[in-house]
């Protein structure tokens, strides 16, 4: 995995659209264009259901601990394996989370949560 930072914060669509046409007139004039991994909520209410205690545990538990499996992950937090599993693949689906796919004969194709960022940044405006 290499190393990157994800900024997760509060947008509503007006300025999440301005933002989008600012990017594209500065790529259509040939200026250069920041490359970012973005992640924003329309309302503070989204984030906060976003950035729950239980989540945030989890992704601590993976980066801490390198579970081999969700079951595994779910031993490790103490919770029920169908809401840990539900909660990493919504980690998945904003990519904070990636699922590695085990190898050896063993593993029986078990997936391993990793997080996929190094740092998270949250940009709210006042």
């Amino acid at each position: 995995m290499k190393l990157r930072k994800v900024v997760i914060g509060v947008e509503s669509v007006e300025q999440w659209a301005g933002a989008i046409n600012r990017t594209l007139r500065r790529g259509s004039s040939g200026q250069r264009i920041k490359a970012g991994e973005r992640l924003y909520f329309e309302n503070a209410a989204a984030l906060r259901n976003f950035f729950s205690d239980r989540r945030l545990e989890l992704l601590r538990a993976i980066r801490h601990h390198h579970p081999r499996s969700i079951k595994e992950l779910a031993t490790l937090v103490g919770r029920d394996f169908k809401n840990v599993n539900a909660d990493v693949h919504y980690l998945v689906q904003l990519g904070l989370v990636e699922l590695e796919t085990e190898s050896g004969s063993a593993a029986k194709g078990r997936k391993a949560p990793r997080v996929a960022c190094d740092e998270i940044e949250l940009h709210i405006p006042l």
